[in-house]
């Protein structure tokens, strides 16, 4: 018995010992970090989502459901642009609305969210189900899927910051590089917008750290193995980031360099960068034989995308065009008037805001300093080309492309913390404390945004123009097989699971759709056009067509005779027929 008792102390003392200072004070210290990360990520979500607010994200949401539902890349919201590339390319001229095939956006992110909403199928679970009567502002699909995809990559993205800060520099500067990522504002803005930027931001960050690993293996003598498959790795990451955003091929040049130059200027390096260019442009020739063969281009109407918002085509004029026509002259001069003006507009809140303003100028200051270590310097050079590239690439392209500069934040971090410890050491303190205080301070400093965004006010509703009940009664007076006219067809094409045509340029352009391409049962506007300037754009300007139809008094021969208003007169849905009598909450006015 007595030998029991000693064994039971035993037993406990090591238990108390390991909690103290082993491997149960580790795991403590692990699940209280976990904690700390699930308080953030569920109090930003909290106080930030209040549905979708970007068309891009909703025309994302919507691809993926078309993936679930039917195998294929097709897309609901069909751009009269498109409809005229398709008719272009078909020798019957079918423009294909039915079964429009998607030529904006590469197709990993879709397929993604694809995954996620049969596995609630698989349940089940209707993820697209709104309750009547609801006045939430969100489909399930958002909550239970597309924020939680978003929310992984985000924390997987940290994950790597960490690994990559540990192996390059410290595992302290790894820890606080993870904790500055999990704690900035930018990540998590990214995260709950519903945009792809976190899935090719973890991808962009997987594949340069993948490379690190190979060529440090490498250069260590290691095995085959152990630089070979992060090699692989690499290159497959890398190729799901293109296919995530096309404009993620910007990092393809700066992880050859860095492999060039890991493996040896004039000792063979050059045909590993050669391999990894090969292979990566051969794991993405498959969809861009795709995208040729439908459009004729291998980014399909993607790089078409940088003649919109230019002084030619402004606000979403490009996308409504039935009838493209431009020369190569009006695109030059179109494209560089774009590029000055985007980040003229968006300097001050992009260039600066990715890396904190701290961290973003410690970053900066790093290309005028030689690191002891070659690998770092030789990332370094492989990131400045990338982020420079990426520059130039995004300015003729969206705003959420000027965005995907973003993904280079966890590199920022780092090169920002390096070099703030180097300064710590020169500097030569000798009082500890000193030093523990000033690296509290710089996390704190980038504490600061994401403090100031939780705090009061919170986000507001995503109304105008997304009001999810609305948008889902009035496409649904609409059977499946109808079309809808709208100047939000993401919207009705996520929301309301209907084939939703934008508004095309004018009225001639609508008789022409309705005539000869496809019969439009409804038409839907909203506050996007309405609270356009009256005089500027609706009485003397590109939407004077249109303003006799959104007064509701629509020209003779116009198809769609019958009009009700909706949501005090914000908005006005016109159709061939009374589809709202039996439906109260759709129509709070009529005429």
């Amino acid at each position: 018995m007595a030998q029991d008792n000693r064994s039971f102390e035993s037993t406990l003392h090591d238990i108390v010992y390991s909690i103290d200072t082993g491997t149960g004070l580790k795991i403590i210290r692990v699940a209280l970090y976990v904690m700390f990360l699930l308080v953030i990520v569920m109090l930003y979500t909290a106080t930030q989502f209040r549905g979708l607010n970007s068309e891009e994200a909703m025309d994302y949401a919507q691809l993926g459901r078309n993936i679930s539902l039917n195998g294929g890349l097709i897309t609901k919201n069909v751009r009269p642009v498109t409809m005229w590339k398709m008719s272009e390319r078909n020798l019957d001229e079918d423009s294909r609305i039915g079964n429009h095939p998607e030529l904006y956006h590469p197709p990993a992110y879709p397929m993604v969210l694809a995954t996620g909403f049969k596995l609630f199928e698989l349940f089940g679970v209707d993820p697209f189900n709104l309750p009547e009567g609801t006045r939430s502002t969100s489909l399930p699909a958002e909550q239970w899927v597309i924020l939680p995809v978003n929310h992984i990559f985000t924390i997987l993205t940290g994950l790597i910051v960490f690994l990559l800060g540990k192996r390059m520099f410290s595992r302290e500067i790894g820890f606080w590089g993870m904790t500055i990522y999990y704690t900035s504002n930018l990540a998590w803005a990214n995260s709950i917008s519903g945009l792809n930027i976190s899935m090719a931001g973890f991808f962009v960050a997987a594949s340069f750290y993948m490379m690190v690993l190979a060529m440090l293996n490498r250069r260590d003598r290691r095995s085959m193995a152990a630089w070979m498959w992060p090699f692989v790795f690499s290159i497959i990451f890398s190729a799901i980031a293109i296919l995530t955003r096309y404009i993620a091929i910007a990092v393809v040049p700066g992880i050859a360099l860095f492999a060039w130059l890991m493996a040896g200027r004039f000792r063979g390096g050059t045909r590993y960068a050669v391999i990894y260019v090969g292979l990566v442009l051969i794991m993405i020739s498959p969809w861009l034989l795709r995208n040729y063969t439908l459009s004729g281009n291998p980014l399909g109407m993607a790089g078409h995308t940088a003649m919109a918002e230019t002084a030619r085509y402004p606000d979403k004029a490009f996308d409504r065009q039935l009838h493209l026509e431009f020369t190569g002259a009006q695109l030059t001069s179109n494209l560089k008037e774009k590029w000055v003006k985007h980040y003229s507009e968006k300097y001050n809140s992009v260039i600066p805001g990715v890396g904190g303003g701290v961290l973003m100028g410690l970053f900066m200051t790093t290309f005028f300093y030689n690191f002891v270590r070659p690998q770092v310097n030789y990332l370094r050079w492989g990131i400045g080309v990338s982020l420079l590239l990426m520059v130039f690439i995004a300015g003729f392209f969206s705003e959420s492309s000027v965005h995907m500069i973003q993904v280079f934040w966890p590199f920022i971090i780092l090169y920002g913390l390096a070099f703030f410890y180097i300064l710590l050491d020169r500097l030569d303190f000798g009082v500890r404390f000193y030093i523990n205080g000033l690296k509290l301070l710089i996390v704190v400093i980038s504490l600061i945004p994401i403090l100031l965004t939780i705090l009061p006010p919170h986000a507001k509703t995503t109304y105008p123009p997304y009001y999810a009940p609305i948008i889902k009664n009035v496409s649904e007076m609409l059977t499946e097989r109808e079309v809808l006219c709208t100047d939000m067809p993401w919207a009705t094409a996520w929301y309301g699971n209907r084939i939703s045509i934008l508004l095309p340029k004018d009225v001639d352009d609508f008789y022409e759709i309705n005539d000869y391409n496809q019969y439009i049962s409804g038409m839907y506007i909203t506050t996007i056009t309405k609270n356009k300037p009256f005089v500027k754009s609706l009485l003397d300007g590109p939407e004077k067509s249109w303003l006799p139809v959104i007064s509701g008094r629509t020209p003779p021969d116009f198809p769609l005779k019958q009009v009700v208003t909706l949501n005090r007169q914000d908005q006005i849905f016109l159709s061939d027929r009374d589809r709202w009598s039996n439906k109260k909450e759709a129509a709070p006015e009529q005429e």
